[in-house]
């Protein structure tokens, strides 16, 4: 567990940081074709390679803790609410905290809004895997009521 947990966060990592640059690029486009990096993140650098890398660093670190959290839905002793609960509380903090400190989100409605658009998406992810695990049982409902129509036969 601990072995996929680490491959998911090196993906999320790695997945972050792609998210993260395009988000840039697509910022910058959006701004007139300058990229503008958070102010926060070039007062605490002191210089635009410095924030970008940063930037960079942080997206990918972002990246890591949803994947990373994934591990949660494997938890057996947990039903499937307290799982999508506990990693939409970990990454929407996570995000919100790093997301403040860096100058990604500024203000309490800014924060409003980014918890609000990933409890959208969060739902989705439930759902689908609510009906995942929903179907994955019925069949194996259905596997288990041939083999004991199969033992009785014999």
């Amino acid at each position: 567990m601990v072995a996929t947990t680490l491959r998911r966060a090196g993906f999320g990592f790695l997945l972050g940081i792609v998210v993260g640059v395009f988000i840039v690029i697509g910022l910058g486009f959006a701004s007139g074709g300058t990229i503008t990096l958070p102010e926060e993140l070039l007062a605490m650098t002191g210089s635009e390679a410095g924030a970008l890398l940063a930037q960079v660093l942080i997206s990918g670190l972002f990246g890591t803790i949803p994947m990373a959290g994934v591990t949660l839905y494997e938890l057996d002793s947990w039903g499937l609410l307290r799982q999508a609960v506990v990693h939409y509380i970990s990454y929407t903090a996570a995000f919100l905290l790093l997301g403040h400190v860096v100058g990604w989100v500024e203000t309490v409605s800014g924060m409003a809004l980014v918890a609000g658009i990933f409890a959208v998406g969060h739902a989705i992810i439930w759902a689908i895997m609510y009906i995942r695990y929903k179907t994955e049982a019925k069949e194996l409902n259905e596997l288990l009521q041939k083999a004991k129509r199969v033992d009785q036969a014999a």
